[in-house]
């Protein structure tokens, strides 16, 4: 019996002059989400939400259909303090199921906790303060010159993904799964085509990235909790951490059935460590090759 009912997934992507989640303005700059390191410094982070909405983005654009946004308009008392939310149909559309939802509308609360969750991106280097100065033009000449400031980063992002794989499909209130087991296995495999194809987030037009990972590590536990987090490292000459990788694969062992590790080969440096590591629970193996490998065991 396959014992994994939980997958962990913690990824590193290289981006180049980008602004992959815009804070808003301040004066006439746009400003990256930051936050504060322990020693002072910034990093750069994408926010779970927006990383959703880019795999969302991803799923129609491959055929799935989404679940319908409800807007806060109301028409009766019952309905006033009604929140942006979706049709809340796990059996019917893949978002509900996968990202869960929230409607306070009407007499009953419809809540759903999200199997799959996320922190969305962090940079593994602080900001440098990089920022791109541009011009808008009146072409009639009858206006000055507009100038504006983007602040753009060219950094190592680490991803993290927690997937309660016993819950997809599973209504939590009727508990019972309400999905045929084709339909679930096509789901898990949908939202692994939008991790290994991701891509989307703030201004893509002049700053076009991937978000897509450059190297994976995933890990199936029989129970749920999280192994790898934030010991995911890189150095700026791209040699991997393989120890602190080491430390906590070996610390949790006990729980862990399956270590799946995948990368490019051009991006991470120092792959004789990385292949040191590989025993009867952890498999090394090309990204293209990830998914099915993935898919045979769960």
């Amino acid at each position: 019996m396959n014992k994994i009912k939980f997958l962990e997934i913690a990824y590193l992507t290289k981006i180049e002059k980008a602004n992959p989640n815009a804070s808003g303005t301040e004066g006439n700059i746009t400003i990256l989400k930051k936050t504060e390191e322990i020693d002072g410094k910034q990093r750069v982070f994408v926010s779970g939400a927006s990383i959703k909405y880019a795999i969302k983005e991803y799923w129609k654009s491959i055929g799935w259909q989404l679940s319908p946004i409800k807007g806060k308009s109301s028409t009766t008392d019952e309905e006033t303090g009604r929140q942006i939310t979706t049709e809340c149909n796990l059996g019917k559309y893949i978002d509900d199921d996968l990202f869960g939802y929230m409607d306070t509308s009407g007499k009953n609360t419809k809540k759903r906790v999200a199997p799959v969750k996320t922190n969305g991106l962090i940079s593994v280097f602080s900001y440098k303060g990089d920022i791109n100065r541009g011009v808008r033009f009146d072409p009639t000449g009858k206006e000055q010159h507009s100038l504006y400031d983007i602040e753009i980063t060219t950094n190592v992002m680490r991803g993290n993904f927690a997937i309660e794989l016993d819950r997809i499909g599973y209504d939590d209130e009727k508990e019972e799964t309400i999905i045929k087991e084709d339909e679930k296995k096509k789901r898990i495999e949908a939202l692994f085509d939008a991790i290994l194809n991701l891509w989307g987030g703030g201004h893509q037009t002049n700053f076009l990235t991937k978000l897509s990972p450059d190297f994976m590590v995933i890990v199936g536990r029989n129970d749920k909790s999280l192994t790898v987090a934030d010991k995911l490292r890189i150095d700026e000459n791209y040699n991997l951490d393989v120890n602190t990788l080491k430390e906590v694969l070996d610390l949790y062992r006990d729980k862990i059935e399956k270590v799946w590790i995948g990368g490019l080969r051009g991006f991470v440096k120092n792959w004789p460590e990385i292949e040191k590591l590989k025993d009867e629970k952890i498999e090394l193996i090309e990204l293209s090759n990830l998914k099915e490998s993935l898919l045979k065991e769960i």
